[in-house]
């Protein structure tokens, strides 16, 4: 059901305007494109992953494409749904050659081929999200919140709008305050970014 989003040019519109009608569009996009998860997971479980990997890969492509619609790189020469499956697909294969893991196969839209994973390299990354999590804790509740809107590419008026600061410079003023403190605990503690890299 497409309430208020007749169609995906609505659903752009929606993005780049940004605040409350740009997260009702990406809820929305989350509830209608169950398929293209199904997809994405299909085929990174084809490709050396599992179905968390999968999911994963869903959520990272929704943040990229949000990123892209944003900044006008979406040209709407394919569906959302597509543009959403080819994101997913380029950000799997960029992850599974930057780790080595095995050599791609192509996508047949198969879902019944076999799964191979490598505990060791899933280990490792799930160790490194605990670690980042217990760091951004120790940076305190209001920094821990900035970062993470940051990295989803929420814009300073958005976490303004969020975390009630009077202003996006405000934001942007507590971004740089939150950014600073994360490098200076680094920097204090360097098997913690040894484990992060």
């Amino acid at each position: 059901m497409r309430v208020g989003f007749k169609n995906d040019a609505a659903i752009v519109r929606a993005i780049k305007s940004g605040g409350s009608q740009r997260q009702r569009a990406i809820r929305f996009l989350y509830q209608v494109n169950q398929e293209t998860l199904k997809k994405v997971v299909a085929y990174v479980r084809s490709n050396s992953g599992n179905e968390q990997d999968g999911q994963d890969m869903f959520h990272e492509g929704i943040i990229v494409l949000d990123r892209n619609v944003r900044a006008g790189k979406f040209r709407g020469e394919s569906s959302l749904a597509g543009y959403l499956y080819s994101i997913c697909r380029f950000l799997w294969m960029n992850q599974v050659r930057k780790h080595s893991r095995t050599d791609l196969r192509e996508d047949n839209s198969t879902m019944d081929q076999t799964e191979t994973e490598n505990p060791e390299s899933l280990s490792l990354e799930e160790e490194k999200k605990k670690v980042l999590a217990n760091v951004l804790t120790q940076l305190g509740d209001r920094c821990k919140k900035i970062l993470e809107l940051w990295k989803l590419s929420y814009s300073m008026q958005e976490i303004a709008d969020q975390l009630d600061f009077s202003s996006a410079a405000m934001a942007t003023k507590n971004k740089y305050k939150c950014h600073k403190k994360l490098m200076n605990y680094l920097k204090a503690h360097p098997q913690v970014m040894n484990l992060l890299r």
